[in-house]
């Protein structure tokens, strides 16, 4: 299937438009904060680009080097705008594009580098291709259903709604990619489907520069950045076109390139969204930002900075390591190593054998005939630059703890690994054993 005309996601209409349209719900809050699952919520920020009449027009970059952040080649840009990540403020001394894609990346003034940044996807074996991701923008909020035929009749879609400047998350399937021709490049495509996954979403104009991360190796790495969506449509000629989240185009016009009337069959048609393909330009991208590809090293104060203001993080009382800033029972310190979301509200225990974040897993195993307790955690791996010691201890009256066990490390990626500790004593009904972790922060 070939990805018919697309409308670049540029705030190209009078009323300038800021939030992804779901298929679920109109409400304007949804998804409006952290997901809470480190899918890339934490590495957007605001591109505020200076206007000629002194306003400015707001969309989304994402940081991939120290001084180096990447967003959409066709919402423009001047040295001298600004990227405000987490309430720091940096300032665009260059950029670089590559003519064949809608990619540009912007280099910011070396006086402050990005405390990290987004690891990128390799698109290895097509990783970032027939799998979940999670997408970003600033676009539109669901506006009137679209009907065929008009003014009622069988729901298709909804057009574009209001404006509110506000950023939201959502899901897609990544279904494929295509070419999408000069200044284009590759693109990932994903299908607006109803019913579709939870949070199935589209984009609109004002998405351009968002991320869309996908799971690779255990983390949420940047795959592309939000380009382009299929449209306009309309009913017929008597009608001007119109632009809209589509989940079935059948009995609608579309352009292709003349205006052509889309068969309405049993089966929904829906319309798609594009976004710039990062694997396929990661060699230019490391070549201009001179990084080997390899994830930035990350110690409390740079994750802090991930998730918190400056002058949140000038209250050690909300944001340091023994404080519990989203009041969910978990310590900062713990999200940090536990590979948890200090802005979200969540007790989740990882899970066993695949989990890749969450408070330590704790079971009964019977092992070689015997009862024994396991102790299950994710923990940040000696290379990533974490500063922090993991310490598995095992006790009988929670007074008295020991260091024992035999441990067993499955590397996930270079940042994190998953430990299992097997308690050498023996349990059963008439005994009590307890487990824990016990955490120390070089800095």
């Amino acid at each position: 299937m070939k990805l018919r005309a697309m409308i670049l996601l540029l705030a190209l209409l009078t009323v300038r438009v800021q939030a992804v349209i779901f298929a679920d719900t109109p409400d304007p809050l949804h998804n409006t904060t952290t997901p809470g699952d480190n899918s890339g919520w934490q590495y957007e920020g605001e591109f505020n680009l200076a206007t000629p009449s002194g306003n400015f027009e707001k969309f989304l970059g994402v940081p991939i080097a120290p001084y180096f952040f990447i967003t959409a080649k066709h919402i423009g840009g001047s040295d001298g705008d600004i990227l405000t990540f987490h309430g720091d403020s940096y300032t665009t001394i260059h950029n670089y594009y590559l003519p064949s894609t809608d990619l540009r990346i912007w280099e910011v003034d070396h006086s402050k580098p990005f405390p990290t940044f987004a690891p990128l996807c390799s698109g290895l074996g097509n990783v970032d291709l027939q799998t979940t991701a999670t997408i970003i923008g600033r676009g539109t909020q669901k506006g009137l259903p679209v009907t065929v035929p008009a003014p009622s009749g069988i729901l298709k879609g909804w057009s574009w709604g209001t404006a509110d400047h506000v950023q939201r998350w959502g899901r897609n399937f990544v279904e494929r990619m295509v070419n999408g021709g000069a200044g284009a490049g590759e693109l990932l495509v994903c299908a607006f489907d109803v019913p579709g996954l939870p949070d199935e979403c589209h984009l609109s104009v004002g998405d351009s520069g968002g991320g869309l991360f996908v799971l690779e190796d255990g983390l949420w790495r940047l795959a592309g950045v939000n380009f382009a969506v299929e449209g306009p449509f309309r009913h017929d000629s008597s009608e001007a076109p119109f632009n809209a989240a589509i989940f079935d185009k059948g009995g609608l016009e579309e352009e292709d390139p003349g205006w052509v009337i889309v068969e309405d069959t049993e089966a929904n048609k829906p319309s798609a969204l594009g976004c710039s393909r990062i694997s396929a330009s990661l060699p230019w991208i490391l070549s201009v930002t001179g990084h080997d590809g390899s994830l930035a090293l990350e110690n409390y104060s740079a994750w802090q900075r991930l998730y918190f203001t400056p002058a949140e993080i000038g209250n050690s009382a909300i944001t340091g390591p023994l404080a519990d800033f989203d009041g969910d029972g978990i310590g900062n310190l713990l999200e940090f190593a536990l590979n948890l979301d200090p802005s979200f509200n969540e007790r989740v225990t990882q899970l066993p054998n695949t989990g890749l974040r969450g408070l330590p897993s704790v079971a009964v195993e019977t092992i070689s005939g015997a009862d024994h307790l396991t102790l299950e955690f994710v923990r940040r791996a000696s290379g990533s630059g974490a500063g922090l010691t993991y310490t598995p201890q095992f006790s009988s009256d929670l007074i008295n703890w020991q260091n024992l066990g035999s441990e067993t490390v499955v590397p996930i990626n270079p940042r994190w690994e998953r430990v299992k500790i097997v308690d050498p004593m023996t349990t059963n009904s008439a005994t009590k054993r307890f487990a824990r972790v016990r955490l120390e922060l070089a800095e």
